[in-house]
């Protein structure tokens, strides 16, 4: 009897060890698969001018990007996709972007789900500075945005 049991605790200890583990692992997978945009370096921005070719207001599913707002700019390299983040760049106060505009975006480039994707910070548009991001990438949320004047942003909400 006394045998028995301990081959029983014995399985069972091993059991719930490799469940533990499996378990483990399968967490370890979910966060290293997250889709929030790796961390923002400011060191690494990068500043291009570029011609809008398409405006995107709000991303969806399909188009397997970001959720939220983008620009689609065209450089000598080829097109490269500009997050502008959640809030949508249409709507009252919002800057007047269109196809073959000429903007400058700053930001940091960084690969998205297997897509190079500038997360931009600053636009630049007719003179007029769109701050999108503070200086570690987190989104300015609109209300922040509206009326702001400073040596970085001018203009209208975004």
């Amino acid at each position: 009897m006394k045998r028995r049991f301990s081959a029983l605790a014995l399985f069972t200890f091993i059991a719930v060890s490799l469940l533990a583990t499996s378990m483990q692992a399968q967490t370890m997978q979910a966060i290293s698969k997250s889709a929030a945009p790796p961390k923002y370096d400011i060191r690494e921005e990068v500043t291009m001018t570029a011609t809008v070719s398409r405006v995107i207001s709000k991303a969806t599913p399909e188009m397997k990007m970001l959720a939220g707002s983008h620009l689609i700019l065209e450089t000598a390299s080829g097109k490269i996709d500009a997050s502008l983040g959640v809030f949508p760049i249409t709507g009252g106060g919002a800057p007047p972007i269109s196809s073959g505009e000429r903007v400058q975006v700053t930001g940091v480039m960084k690969t998205i789900r297997d897509q190079r994707v500038l997360v931009a910070r600053l636009v630049l548009i007719n003179g007029h500075s769109y701050k999108i991001r503070n200086e570690h990438g987190l989104i300015s949320i609109p209300a922040t945005r509206k009326g702001t004047e400073n040596s970085e942003t001018k203009g209208a909400q975004l």
